[in-house]
């Protein structure tokens, strides 16, 4: 008895572990997203800046 007790309440801890992980990795991966996101801007604001420096020094 004391047994089945034991194995149910590791049971219930170890979902609500898991749970929790699972939501961790899903604000992760979204905070990954947005990081590459605007890391891709900046980079992409910058080459712009570089091609019209070159582009009006130039003329």
């Amino acid at each position: 008895m004391e047994n089945d007790k034991e194995i149910k309440e590791l049971k219930e801890r170890l979902t609500i572990v898991e749970n929790k992980l699972q939501h961790k990795s899903q604000a992760s991966n979204i905070i990954r997203f947005v990081l590459g996101f605007i890391i891709v801007f900046v980079l992409l604001l910058i080459s712009i800046g570089v091609i019209q420096f070159i582009s009006s020094s130039s003329s």
